[in-house]
């Protein structure tokens, strides 16, 4: 009888483990249609720039760009060091720019924080850091032992979904680090995003 009970327990578990399977191959497949049809209705235009100056202060968090109207960089565009979001432009002229760094004061970005898709803000603090802000519940109870990321959600119409942006300790108490060094910043990308059916 316990050989019995044994063997329908090892089925039950082997038939959770085929469910759970065949449900992560379906999660895995919708989400690359999710991404393709993101892909298609996300255009993006890229301009190379290199750092000027560094404006560190413990208010101020900026940089300057090389690069101005006559490149076509407008006020709002996303500033990208490879993969990983670290500001947007907020003023231009025409042989340069300047751009807010994340861990300004004034910066603050629609995020959103995985594996369990909580809609945030990430703020900067004028430290090279950031603090997690405006969360749908209390992330400090839910992300205990977990790696938390935090990527753009696309919300503002600024920066396109997905844009990585820093990693949160789960003892940090909020804390958010920064996957780009902003010390060390050389070159960047100057992002626009067009989105849908604009022109």
């Amino acid at each position: 009888m316990n050989l019995y009970e044994n063997y329908q327990k090892e089925l039950i578990i082997i038939e959770n483990s085929e469910q759970i399977k065949l449900q992560n191959e379906f999660l895995t497949a919708e989400n690359k249609k999710l991404r393709e049809l993101l892909d298609e209705s996300i255009n993006s235009e890229e301009i190379f720039a290199r750092v000027l100056i560094d404006k560190d202060s413990p208010y101020l968090k900026s940089v300057v760009l090389n690069k101005g109207t006559k490149d076509k960089v407008k006020i709002g565009m996303a500033v990208i060091d490879e993969f990983y979001l670290v500001g947007q432009i907020i003023e231009v002229n025409y042989s340069n720019s300047r751009a807010l760094l994340l861990s300004d004061l004034n910066s603050k970005i629609p995020s959103v924080l995985e594996p369990d898709d909580i809609q945030a803000v990430v703020s900067g603090t004028g430290s090279n850091f950031g603090t997690i802000e405006h969360t749908q519940i209390d992330y400090k109870e839910g992300f205990k032992n977990k790696e938390i990321i935090a990527y753009t959600s696309g919300l503002g119409g600024l920066f396109k979904p997905g844009i990585p942006i820093g990693k949160i300790d789960s003892s940090s108490d909020g804390q958010i680090n920064f996957f780009s060094d902003f010390t060390q910043l050389n070159y960047v990308k100057i992002v626009s995003y067009k989105f849908g059916g604009e022109k």
